[in-house]
């Protein structure tokens, strides 16, 4: 917190007028991570699921080293914490919600197989993007490897059963 404070030009003190406990800190930081993470480069018109397999990519490149990092952090947390946990699994059960309507929507349209259950093949997806914020632990020579963003993205493809 001292650090933090001290970034920040404020006392430690003053941290907590903004935030109740260092976990809503911790939490606004991950958001805001979360939120400024680029997208990728996509076709106009393209559908939502059609963009899926390139978002998921896009947790190969360097640019998301920070969210990986923090995301790991996170979940050492949640093992710890009950509110972390919580919070965690409630941001995971949205996660997966957006994925599956996405899914749906497109197994809707023919875009990918309609046998498929939409929840299931969801959290496949989003155990592929959690396994991805190890790559500085698991294969931290392949962050930033355009080969393996297309790997990557042409695996999630496969996945779903893209058509």
């Amino acid at each position: 917190m001292p650090a933090i404070a001290k970034a920040s030009g404020i006392t430690a003190g003053a941290i907590y007028k903004h935030f109740q406990s260092k976990d809503d800190l911790f939490f606004e930081v991950v958001s805001r991570t979360v939120r400024s993470a680029p997208l990728p480069e996509t076709e106009a018109g393209a559908s939502a699921a059609a963009l899926l397999p390139s978002i998921v990519a896009t947790y190969t490149t360097p640019g998301l080293k920070l969210l990986r990092l923090l995301a790991l952090e996170i979940h050492s947390a949640s093992g710890k914490h009950p509110k972390v946990r919580r919070m965690l699994r409630q941001s995971l059960e949205r996660s997966i919600a957006q994925i599956s309507s996405v899914v749906a929507l497109a197994q809707a349209n023919g875009d990918i197989e309609r046998s498929l259950d939409a929840e299931l093949l969801a959290s496949t997806v989003m155990v592929f993007i959690m396994g991805l914020m190890h790559m500085e632990t698991l294969l931290p020579h392949r962050v930033g490897d355009p080969e393996w963003n297309g790997f990557v993205r042409d695996r999630v493809r496969a996945l779903m059963a893209m058509r």
